[in-house]
């Protein structure tokens, strides 16, 4: 007996959260080669916060699947953006109130790259399964 296929794909979802994942290091090593170990430390940060908030979104919004529980999927979708957004900003402020040295442009363009893995990963998962 076949097991029937999932309505939603979390594929992307994980492939998202593995690709932000790897540009967290790779962040920091490129500020740190452009600058100092003040803009690695900041550019790391910011990807963390990003990062962080996405895996939480990505969690909230899995959480559950199926025609059936349509209304719980909108409302843990709403719910993940919201908690995004508060870890975003509550990241933000406790990262620019608490850490001395910091880069701001560092901590800004490590939060950028690893929000860039957004666009990245969807051609990325598609690629993987032309393979497959």
């Amino acid at each position: 007996m076949s097991r029937p296929s999932r309505l939603i794909d979390r594929r992307l979802a994980k492939a998202m959260v593995f690709l932000q994942a790897l540009m967290i290091p790779v962040s920091s090593l490129i500020a740190w080669g452009v600058k100092d170990s003040t803009a690695a430390l900041s550019a790391a940060l910011g990807a963390f916060v990003c990062w962080i908030a996405h895996v939480y979104f990505c969690w909230q919004s899995f959480r559950a699947a199926g025609a059936r529980a349509s209304r719980q999927v909108l409302s843990n979708m709403y719910r993940g953006i919201l908690g995004k957004f508060a870890i975003v900003i509550v990241g933000f402020i406790l990262i620019l109130s608490n850490v001395k040295p910091l880069s701001p442009v560092a901590l800004f363009c490590g939060f950028i790259l690893v929000q860039a893995m957004s666009w990245v990963a969807p051609f990325w998962v598609s690629r993987l399964q032309k393979r497959v």
